[in-house]
């Protein structure tokens, strides 16, 4: 399948050809300096040697920009395309209490945590920073409204599963040149679990 990818590897390459050149520039006028006019410096070659170089390295930060720090508005139609899918929860049984969703806490300078929870007999272990769990009556917490949720279909799923599912959201980059620039054309942008349990009792705390 055609990607626009390849306009970001034939940038990328483009800028490496780009280096060799100026490289050898460089060393080719410093060459004629020094034996055909017999100069130790001159302030055009200086010149000239530093605007290929600042302008190599405008064109490598860009493309590193463009490439490793690309942060895109997920509402963007134009470059991200978005779906969620809801999956019920599978009830399980402990001593103390069943619960749909553990919670594994560190107690280190990172405060990490971990949501444990399963899905048609399946574990799934998901950082907290890829997902929220929700319990209040508005399906959206604080967390979740960052990503563009619908409360509609929310509040239809809690009626559906009792309010114990999971709203996975997932972007995707469109395959257009401008994500391909990146690198980033058919690639995933955001993948995001929104926990949904009728209250807190359903929730197993584990710390560590």
């Amino acid at each position: 399948m055609w990607s626009w990818n390849v306009l970001g590897v034939a940038l990328w390459v483009g800028a490496i050809v780009y280096l060799v050149f100026i490289v050898q520039n460089i060393r080719r006028r410093r060459l004629k300096m020094i034996i055909q006019r017999q100069h130790k410096f001159e302030w055009s070659n200086s010149l000239i040697s530093l605007l290929e170089v600042a302008s190599f390295c405008l064109l490598a930060g860009w493309l590193l920009a463009v490439s490793l720090f690309d942060d895109p508005n997920l509402t963007d139609t134009s470059r991200i395309t978005s779906s969620v899918t809801y999956k019920p929860l599978v009830l399980q049984p402990s001593a103390s209490q069943s619960y749909y969703v553990q919670v594994k806490s560190t107690k280190n300078r990172d405060l990490s945590q971990q949501y444990i929870f399963y899905l048609k007999g399946k574990k799934y272990t998901v950082p907290s920073y890829l997902a929220t769990v929700s319990y209040e009556k508005d399906p959206i917490n604080v967390t979740a409204s960052a990503l563009p949720f619908s409360r509609k279909e929310l509040k239809k799923e809690d009626s559906r599963y009792q309010q114990a599912y999971v709203a996975i959201y997932t972007a995707e980059y469109k395959n257009t040149a401008a994500n391909g620039i990146g690198l980033h054309a058919g690639h995933q942008a955001k993948h995001f679990y929104l926990i949904r349990v009728p209250d807190s009792s359903f929730i197993d705390k584990e710390n560590k």
